[in-house]
């Protein structure tokens, strides 16, 4: 079975022997690649939606997999403390992991690790993750079929970043100065520096609020910059 890039960067995150519980599930294709390949021997795979876990039986069975327990639920809710010691979240908006994440706190708290790829609203899930008692153990920024993601790899323990740019821009990913991340903030340079552009022939009080906001913005990330370069 083939993975995606983003897909199998995920599973790759994923402990050997751990149990794991895939949270919006969609098609079950984590889980399946994870058992089929000998990583974990059950997983507990949810999805709000009936459509795609009717998808997902129908997977398990092209692949013969049976250790898959397919669970239709909002979320975690449902799932109990013991059932899982690794949760993957992915593929969804940052405040929605957010509230699954606060809605299945003692859950949450029992396990070793979270998974999380967030497609928006990145910085509040890494505040969020310092807010419960989580340090980020590790982030990788990959790019899949011309968009970027982020997947970050949390477990228990207090932290906290000094700067804000950290919380945007990712701690971990700043120290590692990988060249992908060094290609994408460039290209974000370049988009800052259009839209600067773009505001200095406006004059109106919306104008001028965003030309404060953006000159912000570009600070930190100069900073961020002079980090990585």
């Amino acid at each position: 079975m083939q993975l995606s890039h983003r897909l199998a960067t995920i599973a790759e995150c994923v402990p050997k022997g751990s149990k794991v519980v895939d949270v919006g599930t969609d098609h079950a294709y984590i889980p399946i690649y994870l058992i089929k390949n000998s990583f974990i021997k059950t997983c507990i795979a949810t999805d709000i939606n009936n459509g795609p876990l009717k998808k997902a039986k129908l997977n398990m069975q092209l692949h013969k997999v049976e250790n898959i327990e397919l669970k239709l639920t909002n979320g975690l809710q449902g799932v109990k403390c013991g059932e899982a010691d690794t949760i993957i979240i992915a593929g969804m908006g940052g405040y929605l992991m957010i509230d699954i994440l606060q809605n299945s706190l003692e859950l949450v708290k029992s396990a070793k690790k979270l998974i999380l790829q967030p497609q928006q609203d990145i910085t509040q899930v890494r505040k969020f993750l310092h807010h419960i008692g989580f340090k980020i153990e590790d982030e990788v920024f990959i790019q899949d079929d011309e968009k970027y993601y982020t997947v970050i790899t949390a477990v228990l323990g207090n932290e906290k970043y000094d700067h804000e740019y950290d919380y945007v821009y990712g701690k971990v990913l700043i120290n590692k100065k990988a060249a992908l991340f060094k290609v994408w903030m460039q290209q974000k340079q370049q988009k800052l520096q259009e839209i600067e552009g773009h505001l200095q022939q406006g004059y109106s009080q919306h104008t001028k609020k965003r030309k404060e906001e953006l000159k912000k913005e570009i600070e930190m990330h100069s900073e961020v910059m002079a980090c990585i370069f």
